[in-house]
C-alpha cells in the first residue's frame, strides 16, 4: 500500500507526459477489465493456500500448541508465493498508469491488491 501511495503522489505532483502518447488505445479502454483479471491467478492459488493454512492448525491442535517445522515451512512458502501473486493487480495498475491510463483505475488496481493480500490472512474465530 505504501508503494502505491507513493506512486500516487509523484503523478499527482509530477505533470509530465505519459510514457506512451495514445492514451485512446484498446489499453485504456480495457485497462480495467485488465486489472481484475490479474486479480485471478491468487484467488485461484487461495485455495491451496487454505488447505496448508487448514493442516497446520490441525497438526498444531493434535500437538497441545507445537508447530510442526515442515509445515511451517511449507506454509510460509505457499504464503510468500501467494503474497506475489497479490500485487499482479497493482503491478499491471502501475504499468496502465505509466502508459497514460486514469488514474482512478491505478487507485482501484492498489485495493484490489489490497483485498487480496487481506484474503491470505489466517483469520481466525
Amino acid at each position: 500500500m505504501a508503494i502505491a501511495f507513493a506512486i500516487y503522489l509523484f503523478f499527482n505532483f509530477n505533470s509530465h507526459a505519459p510514457a506512451a502518447p495514445d492514451t485512446g488505445s484498446s489499453w485504456a479502454r480495457y485497462g480495467l477489465y485488465g486489472i481484475l483479471a490479474a486479480s485471478v491467478p491468487a484467488l485461484w492459488y487461495l485455495r491451496r493456500f487454505k488447505r496448508t493454512l487448514n493442516a497446520y492448525a490441525a497438526v498444531m491442535k493434535e500437538r497441545g500448541g507445537m508447530p510442526d517445522p515442515n509445515l511451517g515451512l511449507e506454509l510460509l512458502r505457499r504464503l510468500s508465493i501467494g503474497g506475489a501473486l497479490c500485487e499482479l493487480p497493482l503491478a499491471l495498475g502501475v504499468v496502465y498508469l505509466l502508459t497514460g491510463g486514469e488514474m482512478q483505475f491505478f487507485v482501484g488496481a492498489a485495493a484490489v491488491s489490497v483485498a487480496l493480500r487481506l484474503s491470505y490472512r489466517p483469520f481466525t474465530r
